[in-house]
């Protein structure tokens, strides 16, 4: 089976390329991650246009978070200064899709703190979502406890983090490459390696 991309979802993949349209808008932040020119192509004859999807999957795949869920929003709380935007966001009817949430597979609860950047200060800038959204969501591991300039800013429970740069909603591309084929994941990793760097 190899990697496509239905007519409807290409748009929605070169906005996800130049950064247009997702939830998450970052000035002014440079987090270094990989982009298609940071992979080869093993096969120089593929055809150009299956060539572009595929390192736009491939560099998509580097960054796919290592826990992901889907969940309903139900709370958000303010845990710093209005201005520097750390939240802790409360999901309820939480699904596993990636990776280990061993709390929520029993409750189907998950506590997220969201670590966000806003260019310019973030009191006038309204969280991207609102309570009773339906999101999928990539996240890395956390402890039981989030920090902030130096200091404790919450105890108690932390099922997983995401900031600015890495996590967060994923993209139809991310959602595509969540359900791939062991195969196919296999084969966009075997066909397009890092580039060295020499």
């Amino acid at each position: 089976m190899r990697f496509g991309f239905p007519r409807g979802i290409r748009p929605a993949i070169l906005l996800a390329a130049l950064g247009i349209g997702w939830p998450v808008t970052v000035h002014g932040l440079d987090c270094g991650l990989p982009f298609p020119a940071f992979f080869e192509a093993i096969n120089e004859k593929v055809d150009p246009t299956k060539r572009a999807v595929d390192l736009e999957a491939r560099a998509a795949l580097e960054t796919l978070s290592p826990i992901v869920f889907s969940g309903r929003l139900v709370s958000i709380r303010h845990l710093s200064e209005p201005d520097t935007g750390i939240e802790l966001l409360g999901f309820r009817d939480v699904k596993v899709l990636r990776g280990a949430l061993p709390r929520s597979r029993v409750d189907r609860i998950a506590m997220v703190a969201y670590d966000r950047w806003c260019d310019g200060g973030c009191a006038h800038r309204p969280l991207e979502w609102a309570p009773g959204a339906l999101l999928t969501i990539g996240v890395s591991p956390s402890p039981d406890k989030v920090s902030g300039d130096g200091k404790t800013l919450y105890r108690g429970r932390v099922d997983g983090q995401f900031g600015p740069c890495r996590g967060g909603p994923l993209s139809p591309l991310k959602l595509m490459l969540l359900t791939a084929p062991a195969e196919e994941i296999v084969r966009l990793k075997r066909d397009y390696p890092p580039r060295s760097h020499q």
